[in-house]
């Protein structure tokens, strides 16, 4: 169905002036709603993004939240609400971009055009109205002199049917009757002339001139009325481009809260607090009649009640022991079958009661370094930790050795690439941190034997490394240290303790086991029957100086004189064993026992 506003609104132009700018007027009001749903938009993912914020776990609460499964869900709950609120800020930003900025943009324009519509509209109906009056002028001027010549005719007739004027008389009013007629016939065709013209002005008027403006208005009209309707389309495409990833979140929330296992999250509570104790076994009756010298029967170690350090007044007078064994200096030495404790039955539990008490709210314990102030399973929980530490520290440390012995195998296979022993200090370094991680990795695998209850061998000034974690020459070329061999202990280098020094690295690392390449040395190291000849004909890579004395037990070893100099044929690879040779004689000497002299 289609209209016309020239033909069927000929009339109209001042009310549809009121209806354009009215039309504008609501577009701006669309524009003030699209820019407050956008604030919405902004506002809300702001309060979101506040929201995830306030309730996002910290730095130091991310371990704890990352345990348990719904606490671990609970922070992707809160990852994908804060991609909720992005997606609101895309919300706003395509209301903005799409609808806000081009309906401005708009509405400025239909305001300047329906300015120039209105005027051109003004302009012809201006045009109308001066011909118009231009026609009513020269009517009323013709009025005037058709008047005019009635009277001068009537004066006329009466003169000249009058016997009493005279000739002279009736001609001068003849004269005057013909120059009024004459004047009323000029102004008779002015005025057909001037009405002819402003019918002309007035049908291009109604018939082309106002049409082309109604028209103007009509089109300036029906394109905002368009425009509004695909504001309209955009402003809800603006939330529905969006909405397949938001369900995207929300399935991922479903997700998270489908990860939560609770009995995955009581195994979690259960490893971190489980204490490793025995419960305690049922408490002995002590019969008041018993004579004081007859002993207490022994209590359970293993149980929690253990734990509790109750004086006890032993048979032989002493006071200040426990039931646990120790010696407990206190203020007030009681004993549990002294005179004042029979006098009072109920005694013994109040202690026992106290005693409880304050253990459960004693002050925390100071860390000690084999984490003994833990409950035991804790403590083998932590030890475990500090021992996987290590031995990705040494497994990395060993990875970068690997590399320099190559690239120095590169170097000596072709100086021109680089010198061999530039690479030396380097590999010094990183012997010397392997080694101090692999004497703090043999002290808490002590401390975790200890805690396991595995016996632990101590001695003196020398330390005797297992057979099974020396490997012989002729089972492995990477470690070539003898099996079953002893060596003293050193005197401190650097500022080094001697219990730094004396425990030499186990040759059986795990970082150990991974070299299979002739332990980076010219020639292939066979079994010890023919150790001698393999090292006839080989080449001195550089000298070294004994810091210490070392007494060799084994064939592949070679004893140190302190001070003396020595061939060094093979780097240390990892194991703690360098090759020498002094004269005829050859074998593996300890490498912190020797200085390299590059």
């Amino acid at each position: 169905m289609t209209t016309s506003w020239g033909s069927e609104l000929w009339d109209q132009f001042e009310p549809i002036k009121k209806h354009t700018d009215k039309g504008i007027e609501f577009l701006q009001k669309f524009c003030n709603f699209s820019r407050e749903r956008q604030t919405i938009e902004n506002e809300y993912a702001g309060k979101i993004k506040q929201l995830v914020k306030k309730y996002q776990p910290s730095k130091k609460d991310e371990e704890a939240y990352n345990r348990f499964t719904c606490t671990k869900a609970f922070v992707g709950l809160l990852k994908e609400l804060n991609s909720v609120a992005l997606q609101h800020e895309t919300i706003s930003e395509n209301i903005v971009t799409t609808v806000t900025k081009e309906a401005l943009m708009l509405g400025v324009e239909l305001k300047a055009e329906r300015k120039g519509i209105i005027k051109e509209g003004e302009k012809e109906e201006k045009k109308l109205q001066d011909s118009i009056d231009t026609l009513n002028r020269v009517k009323k001027h013709y009025e005037q002199a058709h008047k005019a010549f009635e009277q001068a005719k009537a004066a006329f007739n009466r003169a000249d049917n009058d016997p009493n004027q005279t000739k002279a008389a009736v001609e001068r009013l003849k004269s005057i009757m013909n120059t009024k007629n004459q004047l009323r016939e000029d102004s008779k065709n002015d005025y057909i002339l001037q009405l002819q013209k402003t019918n002309t002005a007035q049908k291009e008027h109604y018939f082309t001139n106002m049409p082309a403006v109604f028209q103007k208005m009509q089109d300036m009209d029906e394109k905002r009325t368009r425009s509004l309707g695909e504001f309209y389309k955009k402003f809800s495409i603006s939330q529905n481009d969006v909405n397949p990833i938001l369900v995207k979140c929300l399935e991922a929330m479903v997700q998270e809260a489908e990860q939560i296992k609770p009995s995955t999250d009581s195994v979690m509570v259960t490893d971190k607090y489980k204490s490793g104790y025995v419960p305690p076994g049922d408490i002995t009756f002590e019969d008041l009649d018993v004579e004081p010298g007859h002993h207490p029967k022994p209590v359970d170690t293993d149980s929690i009640s253990s734990e509790l350090e109750i004086p006890v007044t032993p048979s032989n007078g002493s006071s200040g022991g426990t039931i646990s064994g120790k010696t407990k200096k206190t203020k007030r030495k009681i004993g549990l079958f002294s005179k004042k404790d029979t006098d009072s039955p109920d005694r013994k539990n109040r202690i026992l009661q106290k005693s409880s008490f304050r253990r459960k709210f004693k002050s925390k314990d100071e860390p000690k370094e084999d984490f003994s102030h833990l409950q035991p399973t804790q403590q083998k929980k932590k030890l475990q930790e500090k021992i996987d530490e290590l031995n990705a520290k040494i497994d990395k440390e060993q990875k970068e050795r690997e590399g320099l012995l190559k690239m120095r195998d590169v170097y000596m296979k072709n100086s021109s690439l680089g010198d061999p022993t530039s690479v030396d200090g380097q590999l010094q370094q990183i012997g010397k941190r392997m080694d101090d991680y692999r004497l703090e990795l043999q002290k808490y695998q002590s401390f975790m034997d200890k805690a396991e209850g595995k016996p632990v061998s101590t001695s003196g000034k020398s330390q005797t490394l297992p057979k099974e974690q020396v490997n012989s020459p002729s089972q492995n070329a990477s470690t070539p240290p003898p099996p079953d061999f002893t060596i003293p202990a050193p005197p401190p280098i650097d500022g080094l303790s001697t219990s730094s020094t004396q425990s030499l690295p186990n040759a059986s690392s795990p970082a150990n086991s991974t070299f299979d390449d002739s332990r980076h040395s010219i020639g292939q190291l066979r079994p010890e029957s023919t150790f001698d000849e393999d090292f006839g004909d080989e080449v001195v890579l550089c000298t070294c100086i004994a810091l210490y004395s070392f007494d060799a037990t084994e064939g592949s070893s070679l004893s140190l004189q302190a001070d003396d100099t020595y061939d060094v044929m093979e780097y240390d690879s990892g194991d703690g064993w360098t090759r020498v040779r002094k004269g005829s004689e050859e074998g593996y000497v300890p490498t912190s026992y020797i200085q390299i002299d590059n």
